[in-house]
């Protein structure tokens, strides 16, 4: 019994020198997961605006739009010609 207990306070004393030693990876690490987290919900929230408000809102309003100005033949801004540019090849 006091080998063992002599191997187990060497084996709590080694391990707490490499939980010193690595406490500063494991601070860097705990900010990492900060920083990665905040991706995750900024990526979150950008599929969000797409899905729920570009898509269904955005893009239909611009097109009625830019049907409008060409029915009371007005000219169409750039950036609808580009876009419209873009979905042709897409397609």
């Amino acid at each position: 019994m006091s080998a063992m207990r002599t191997e187990l306070t060497e084996n709590t004393t080694t391990t707490r020198k490499i939980a010193d030693d690595t406490s500063f990876i494991r601070e860097a690490w705990a900010e990492g997961v900060a920083v990665v987290r905040f991706g995750c919900r900024l990526a979150a929230a950008w599929r969000f605006v797409l899905r729920n408000v570009f898509v269904p809102v955005v893009l239909p309003l611009s097109a009625i739009w830019a049907l409008m100005r060409l029915v009371h033949h007005e000219t169409v801004p750039d950036f609808v010609t580009a876009a419209v540019k873009l979905v042709m090849a897409w397609m």
